[in-house]
């Protein structure tokens, strides 16, 4: 491999690692934010990620004049591919923390409480966060068997995530039974849960895409 080629695959993979540690950051920002009830963290998230999606267009255009200029082949192309489809899963998680880091400003600064859920949703954030945590991680990764134990610890994660989003869905429905004047603000509630499940969904998509790169074959998804 061209001495100057290594160097713009490890850019790339540099780039999207930055951009992917960037989201972890801001994420658990967004949970202490929840955590302490404290809009100005919560404020402090949604502003970092602002040019989330700027980034990864930068990212993405940097890979494709890659594809362009040197037309790698079997493992080079494996990696450049799955730079690309990463930086794609990371540009939507920058939209679901940046969703909920206002969802959270709405429950701090309204009268909608959330004391009776307030454990089980935190247990949610920190299990999708470690999901995600597995995926950063897996994006340094150039073992096959450290990216086997990030898939599985991903894997189990994203199993609570889903477990635990059924237990809250129940819970509100019990809530909404009691106060039925907040039903908008539960069901608002549920919908921006959704999208923090989707997190865990896409870290394992990541930890994949970070596998298919070292490892080859049939990239499903």
């Amino acid at each position: 491999m061209l001495q100057n080629y290594k160097e713009i695959l490890d850019k790339s993979r540099n780039r999207v690692l930055d951009l992917a540690e960037s989201l972890l950051s801001n994420y658990s920002l967004a949970i202490e934010a929840f955590e302490q009830n404290d809009i100005q963290k919560a404020n402090e998230a949604r502003k970092n990620l602002k040019n989330a999606h700027e980034n990864g267009n930068k990212i993405d255009n940097e890979i494709i004049k890659t594809l362009a200029l040197f037309s790698p082949e079997a493992k080079d192309l494996r990696v450049v591919i799955a730079h690309l489809k990463i930086t794609s899963e990371l540009t939507r998680i920058s939209d679901y923390i940046r969703s909920y880091a206002k969802n959270i400003k709405i429950q701090i600064s309204g009268e909608f409480e959330l004391e009776g859920l307030h454990e089980d949703t935190l247990s949610f954030l920190n299990s999708s966060k470690k999901s995600f945590q597995a995926a950063v991680e897996s994006i340094k990764s150039e073992s096959e068997d450290e990216l086997e134990k990030l898939y599985h610890k991903v894997n189990v994660e994203e199993s609570k995530c889903d477990d635990i989003h059924s237990i809250l869905e129940k819970n509100v429905v019990q809530e909404i039974c009691v106060m039925p004047e907040s039903a908008g603000d539960f069901i608002l509630f549920l919908k921006y849960l959704r999208k923090i499940e989707r997190i865990s969904d896409r870290s394992v998509d990541i930890v994949k895409l970070s596998y298919f790169a070292q490892k080859g074959g049939k990239l499903k998804l």
